[in-house]
């Protein structure tokens, strides 16, 4: 839905005019604008989103005339490059999309210095924003940074609905998802209850393989990311957290 959206506005990118006759003595004057593209973007994306990310990045910068170079994540390659064929066999000029993958300590200073580039499309961590930032210079910049994505459970709500969609919000995507549910507030009144019901439908979850069909949870990207998540689980718990 992404590329076709992108396709689609890129009809409607040529400008637009103005009739001044509003004000009084410009009746016979107007005003336009119009819209050029930027030139090269250099695109760099996240490994939680690997396909939904680079379309949301690589369709609009199309779209509007432009040419990418995108950087995808180091461990999810595989997705971007597939996408990038797709818009070879479609018609695309190669030169259009550049797909540049490694690790991004090794290619993001590149990307983010060259001259040749005029904008710089990053979703990612805080700290790694405020670097590119730093590097840019006058680039154009688009980010989407760290978030910490909060759920109020009130106490008139549907509690099984809320804590449906709580697990699900939760632990959707190995809970590596930047959108999904990371702070639950809950009314006193229902609290109790709701931590039990949550508690019960978290373990009904099935981990396991993940392109087994029947495996609600797979394992998390690399060993490095499981281990940097229970750090945080233990300092949680040695600063007064209840592990449930």
């Amino acid at each position: 839905d992404t590329i076709t959206i992108s396709a689609e506005e890129a009809r409607r990118i040529v400008g637009e005019t103005i009739p001044f006759d509003s004000r009084e003595g410009s009746e016979n004057r107007v005003g336009y604008y119009l819209r050029f593209p930027i030139g090269i973007i250099a695109a760099i994306t996240p490994f939680n989103d690997p396909l939904n990310l680079v379309a949301h990045k690589v369709g609009p910068a199309i779209a509007g005339g432009n040419s990418v170079v995108l950087k995808p994540a180091t461990v999810t390659p595989l997705s971007a490059l597939k996408l990038g064929e797709a818009f070879i066999e479609a018609g695309l000029p190669w030169n259009i999309l550049n797909i540049v993958t490694g690790r991004a300590s090794k290619i993001a200073d590149a990307l983010v210095t060259d001259p040749r580039v005029r904008m710089i499309s990053f979703t990612g961590g805080t700290e790694a924003g405020q670097d590119i930032v730093k590097k840019a210079g006058l680039k154009k910049i688009g980010m989407e940074l760290g978030s910490n994505s909060p759920v109020i459970v009130m106490d008139d709500a549907d509690l099984q609905q809320a804590v449906e969609l709580s697990v699900s919000g939760a632990f959707w995507a190995v809970g590596q998802n930047c959108i999904g549910v990371q702070r639950i507030y809950i009314h006193g009144t229902v609290y109790d209850e709701f931590e039990k019901m949550f508690v019960e439908q978290t373990k009904k979850i099935k981990v396991g393989y993940q392109l087994d069909e029947e495996t609600d949870m797979g394992p998390m990207i690399t060993e490095e990311e499981a281990a940097r998540v229970e750090k945080w689980i233990g300092e949680a718990c040695k600063s007064g957290a209840e592990l449930l």
